[in-house]
């Protein structure tokens, strides 16, 4: 019992999904202002696809699609891209005075990169911006929140835009 009440003052770990989209910033924003607590512990996930890395233009108008060096050269750049990413996500975190972290991780789809990082940092919630993508294109295109929700073994709050719920 002692062990329970020590584990909840704590505070929770709080998983949030983020591509520097304003839908996703204003998820941050949302949580920061209505759910936060001084507890928490936020860990802001970046998912980075390779698969965009590997169908990048700048690979295949290489001389040599088989030139490392050129490879190489696009990797380097996507790196720094990523860092920067991140180090905004940080500066996020800062102004909206939220401890926590921003970190990238591989992933082929993003929700899955979302889900391994809740399970591996015990996330008791995950949060979420979205699109506001209508029926068809989400059933067609998929959708990182509706995945999300029924995959994840922990609460997921999505967070809609005022702009997306008069759609």
């Amino acid at each position: 019992m002692a062990e329970k009440l020590k584990e909840s003052s704590k505070g929770k770990k709080v998983v949030i999904g983020i591509d520097g989209s304003d839908n996703s910033m204003f998820a941050i924003e949302w949580y920061a202002k209505n759910a936060h607590k001084t507890d928490d512990y936020v860990i802001l996930v970046y998912c980075v696809e390779m698969n965009e890395l590997l169908s990048s233009s700048e690979l295949y108008h290489s001389p040599n699609a088989e030139d490392v060096e050129a490879f190489k050269t696009i990797l380097d750049h996507e790196i720094h891209k990523v860092e920067a990413k991140l180090e905004e996500f940080g500066d996020c975190l800062q102004r909206l005075k939220l401890k926590g972290v921003a970190k990238s991780i591989q992933a082929s789809k993003p929700a899955e990169g979302i889900l391994r990082v809740a399970k591996e940092e015990n996330a008791a919630l995950i949060i979420t911006g979205t699109r506001g993508l209508g029926k068809l294109r989400r059933t067609l295109l998929g959708s990182v929140s509706d995945y999300l929700v029924h995959h994840s073994n922990v609460p997921v709050l999505v967070c809609r835009t005022k702009e997306e719920k008069k759609k």
